[in-house]
């Protein structure tokens, strides 16, 4: 029998979803009558509300660069979570390359690898702790991608961009819906959704259940069976709103969502397939066992990184010493939000939030069939987390001349007790640590509207965050057991501004300008900490200002056009930016002397940076003809260093054989930001249309592409441009029923997911010590770990309301 390459029959099994709307036209209508595409108007594009500066505004008169994506877009498309709603905007990258609530979003070319990631996640306004890739589209009225600095509007942690989940108001929807679904890789989903209440409004109720995963995807050589890059998420939110009187509304929710994620598909690439700055090896060994080079370099991979062919990991390690290897989540959130109505339009909104996070994440962090440093790499943690947050907020009636908004925020975020180790000792410490982060905030917005053309705003947050970090570092070596207290706090004050002036050009043509200031605060470097330093080796980190970071800043220029043409068919947003990024938080890596005479490899963070990014951004969506719909988003985003001091920088690219970070070599101006594709676009086609017996249905394609991205600031080593194409097409027999077919990755891009710059913890070679010391020292050969991309996945999904 004759085999089909999956690439032919998934190409096919894509076009013909695409062209059996118009096939069955054709076959089913008869030829007296004219098929549907001439008949009737071509209907106009959404129009969207927004609520991103805290008060409900028109998409397209709000002076800010939003994508906003409906749920009539969402059940259409057939989006699924985060992933894909950044494809469906700008400027907006997101890739899990080390697995789910380890997620570093970049929004606008602003990318980090380590601390807090430089965008943040909130649901109806409030801030998310945790993973948000598990987090479903099912119950979601419209999502709102808010790209640039917002920490006037949003606060801490929005220092590139905000991403706003807004859930449908309780009752809103009467009625039930339940969908099934299925496919390769053990795809599975199932959700229930009812929603109900009393008929006059007044009060209205949601409950909801949702199950979706897959089985384990990739191969592990270790193990000899696929035990990688499995995902399992769980949930059940429950939803009241209540009306006692025409002024009054009072929403509760609640939730609880489940996260079972098997060990992530990574390997290290092999160190063996370096071919560029190799270390020159003198022929001497250094304490009669490591080779001796001539400079510090030792060794980098330059070009594109390709996925290695085989996965290895060592699970079953975790599973002979009792450990799950993966991760597992448990995350608990409620909120109650009372919003009451003054009868001359004033509003006051409290927002009361309480939320609860334990993450435990078994992780061999060598990337490979390796027992690094002898099972020391193979760490097991569980952090728990708790938070709770008040927002108290006035605004004035929004058709006044001059409006306006004021509020109050407090946010409290504390560490509960947990325990980490790893399998070197294979014993669970459990911790208590004193970790504490408390934000305050105050902040406001006055909107002039000058004329009937002209409007000019101004927001500002003055916020103070006080952090602190505590407890008692245990580690075990052999048989020995270290410990080291510590204590850490330092407090950050911040004034962030945004000014914004916009002209109605007509009333289709919206132009605007902006300015913004945005902040992330500091933190501490806690690794520092560790237990099982040597002590020459802990003062030597503290003598370098290691312990701790300051915040970043940065300033945002923009300049906007957003319009609507065609009779509301045609939209067309555009916008070019320009930020100035300063005191930038970045990673500096390197080998530590532990007390058993022992490397071992650490990253901090220290703020060693400042950068600039260019850019431009389109979305457009044209409504050409009846039942079709075509989009078309575009990025630019140059995202370049102006100052980046590294001693792994000047090692690679200086000719001294023992540089310093005095050596002009050690700074990588010039270079492009890391991870950050430069040009990114998405091109979407989408065919509403019904047959002739009355059956409608949706057909649609999202193809998206990204270019090159590098993996760190060196920019030597980098990842390929990826094409990922999605199709989908629906049939609705009536208003109950509804059947879609699904081709994620249809052409199978194989581009790695994401690539991390690693050593190989097994080799060493001995390089010259930095001045003033003397001598050599220790380092491991450099290696990267490569994550691979989802493969191509197809389903079915089954839907029935009620």
């Amino acid at each position: 029998m004759k085999t089909v390459k999956p690439d032919l029959l998934c190409s096919s099994i894509a076009l013909a979803l695409m062209l059996s709307a118009g096939h069955a036209i054709a076959a089913e209508t008869p030829a007296a009558e004219p098929a549907d595409d001439a008949a009737g108007p071509v209907t106009s594009l959404e129009s969207i509300e927004v609520t991103a500066r805290g008060v409900a505004e028109p998409l397209q008169q709000m002076p800010l660069p939003i994508s906003a994506i409906s749920e009539q877009v969402i059940e259409k498309k057939g989006l699924v979570d985060i992933r894909d709603i950044a494809n469906m905007s700008p400027s907006f990258s997101f890739r899990s390359g080390y697995g789910r609530g380890t997620d570093r979003p970049v929004i606008r070319g602003m990318s980090n690898i380590q601390g807090e990631a430089n965008a943040s996640f909130f649901i109806d306004g409030i801030y998310v702790e945790g993973d948000i890739s598990g987090y479903g589209l099912d119950n979601i009225q419209r999502v709102e991608v808010i790209r640039g600095p917002q920490s006037a509007a949003f606060g801490r942690r929005t220092f590139s961009g905000a991403v706003n989940f807004i859930t449908r108001r309780p009752g809103s929807v009467p009625g039930g819906k339940v969908t099934l679904g299925a496919g390769n890789y053990g795809q599975e989903k199932l959700s229930v959704f009812y929603s109900g209440g009393n008929e006059d409004g007044t009060f209205g109720y949601d409950i909801s259940a949702s199950k979706r995963g897959n089985d384990d995807m990739y191969y592990n050589t270790v193990t000899g069976r696929k035990d990688l890059g499995g995902n399992d998420s769980q949930s059940v939110m429950g939803a009241i709103s209540w009306l006692p009187n025409e002024n009054l509304e009072i929403i509760a929710r609640v939730s609880q969502q489940k996260n079972r994620d098997s060990h992530i598909a990574i390997q290290r690439q092999g160190d063996e397939l370096n071919n560029c700055y190799l270390p020159t090896l003198t022929g001497a060994s250094y304490l009669g066992l490591y080779p001796v080079a001539e400079t510090r370099t030792r060794g980098y991979y330059c070009g594109e990184i390709k996925m290695p062919s085989d996965i290895g990991i060592n699970t079953d390690a975790y599973e002979a010493a009792g450990f799950y290897a993966g991760r597992k989540q448990t995350l608990n959130r409620s909120s109650l939000v009372v919003d009451y109505m003054f009868d001359n339009g004033w509003q006051f909104t409290s927002t009361t939030a309480y939320n609860e996070a334990d993450k435990y994440n078994g992780f061999d962090q060598d990337y490979s069939p390796t027992r690094g440093f002898a099972g020391a790499f193979e760490t097991f943690t569980l952090d728990s987390l708790k938070d709770w947050s008040q927002d108290l907020r006035l605004s004035t009636d929004q058709n006044l001349d001059v409006s306006g908004m004021f509020g109050l925020y407090y946010y409290s975020q504390s560490a509960k007790p947990g325990w980490g180790g790893d399998l070197a000792s294979r014993v669970a410490i459990a911790t208590n640590p004193d970790d504490k982060t408390v934000n305050k905030a105050i902040y406001g917005m006055i909107n002039w509207r000058i004329n009937d053309q002209w409007t000019a705003s101004a927001e500002g947050r003055y916020a103070t965050d006080e952090i602190s970090k505590g407890g008692i570092d245990t580690r075990i070596l052999g048989t020995s057991t270290y410990t080291l207290p510590y204590s850490l706090s330092e407090s950050f004050k911040s004034f962030t501004p945004r000014f914004t002036l916009s002209y109605q050009a007509a009333d289709n043509v919206n132009i605007y300008g902006l300015v913004s200031k945005g902040n992330k605060p500091g933190g501490f470097n806690t690794t520092v900490f560790r237990a099982d330093l040597a002590d020459d080796a802990l003062a030597q980190l503290l003598s370098q200002g290691l312990d701790k970071f300051e915040e970043e800043k940065t300033w945002n220029y923009e300049f906007g056009v957003k319009s609507d043409w065609l009779d509301g068919r045609m939209r067309v947003n555009a916008n070019v930016f320009y930020i100035d990024w300063t005191n930038q938080q970045l990673t500096q890596t390197g080998p530590v002397l532990r007390k058993n005479g022992t490397l071992f490899s650490t990253s901090y963070t220290t703020n060693v940076g400042e950068s600039e990014v260019k850019g431009f951004e389109l979305e457009s969506q044209w409504g050409f003809a009846p039942g079709w719909q075509a989009s078309f988003n575009y990025s630019l985003t140059n995202a370049k260093i102006l100052s980046f001091i590294s001693q792994d920088h000047a090692d690679l690219f200086s000719d001294a054989a023992a540089p310093t970070l005095d050596d002009p070599a050690a700074d990588a101006a010039g270079n492009y930001l890391p991870r950050v594709p430069k040009h990114k676009a998405t091109l979407g086609l989408m065919r509403d249309g019904e047959f002739a017996n009355g059956w409608s249905y949706t057909a649609n394609m999202d193809s998206t592409y990204e270019s090159k991205r590098y993996v760190q600031v060196h920019n030597l080593a980098y990842l390929g441009a990826s094409v990922r194409t999605n199709f989908r097409f629906t049939l609705r027999p009536n208003d109950q029923w509804q059947i879609s077919a699904y081709v994620n990755n249809a052409f199978n891009d194989r581009t790695p997911e994401d690539a991390q710059r690693t050593v190989n913890p097994d080799k060493y070679i001995a390089v010259p010590n930095v001045p003033p010391l003397t001598g050599l020292t220790l380092v491991n050969v450099r290696d990267f770990g490569v994550t691979p991309s989802l493969p191509r996945m197809y389903g079915v999904e089954v839907s029935y309301k009620f």
